[in-house]
């Protein structure tokens, strides 16, 4: 237990259910020294704040914007706008080839004109964290990136997120793209308590594409210790490691 509270500690920003910190955390006199620029500990059951430091402070979400990506298709799905199992053609501007955009960035290796259901695409978003896969999507519901985005941040101010504001689908370096640990475990919650099979993609460990096998890049789910069942880990080189999980 006390590893733990350790990596708890020292997380962005995480969700814990309320029966794990009600019953199975030992909260001691002298709470653990925490070596986080900003974090946030979130009943996610009830949205109470347990602790937090920081936590409307504003930094780049970076891959963590595919939260909100993720969380319009859920919601796309659920107003019935869309259906998993539409058939989406992925578009030029999807295709990593020649594309200067996703160089070096993580793919689910889409290829233009390649015939995707939006679940497959939604996968590939969640486990592969990849960005053809956020493009694929935002041009399929939205028409286009930017149209998509616009509905990323209506969202955000539907959801009281008063410290984001978004600029690309699918994180990648943007000017005046920011977040913080506290609207980052709001929209975890929302997605939390969104659809069942929606978020039940997040404790899938690996996707095969286009003959390609990926493991999710959220490592902790293989961590047994942690019961950990989703959302998402991410490592820069600028700040350093967020995580936002589920425990």
């Amino acid at each position: 237990m006390k590893r733990r509270l350790i990596i708890a500690a020292s997380l962005f920003v995480f969700n814990l259910s309320s029966g794990f910190a009600a019953e199975n955390i030992p909260f001691s006199p002298q709470p653990p020294e925490i070596h986080a620029g900003s974090w946030v500990l979130m009943d996610y059951t009830t949205g109470q704040i347990l602790t937090a430091g920081n936590e409307h402070q504003q930094r780049n979400p970076a891959s963590l914007t595919k939260l909100m990506t993720g969380y319009v298709v859920d919601r796309a799905i659920d107003s019935h706008r869309i259906t998993p199992d539409d058939i989406v053609t992925v578009g030029r501007d999807a295709w990593a080839k020649d594309n200067p955009v996703f160089v070096g960035s993580s793919l689910m290796f889409l290829k233009e004109g390649d015939r995707v259901s939006v679940r497959d695409l939604s996968r590939g978003l969640i486990v592969d964290s990849g960005n053809d896969a956020c493009v694929a999507l935002a041009d399929y519901i939205a028409g286009g990136q930017r149209q998509f985005v616009e509905m990323m941040n209506n969202y955000a101010e539907k959801l009281h997120l008063k410290d984001t504001h978004f600029e690309t689908v699918h994180g990648l370096d943007a000017p005046g793209q920011h977040s913080s640990a506290y609207d980052l475990a709001v929209l975890s919650r929302a997605i939390i308590h969104g659809e069942p099979e929606f978020y039940h993609m997040y404790s899938e460990k690996s996707l095969t594409w286009n003959g390609i096998t990926q493991q999710n890049r959220n490592g902790l789910l293989w961590d047994k210790t942690m019961n950990v069942d989703g959302l998402k880990r991410v490592i820069l080189l600028v700040p350093g490691l967020i995580l936002l999980l589920r425990l």
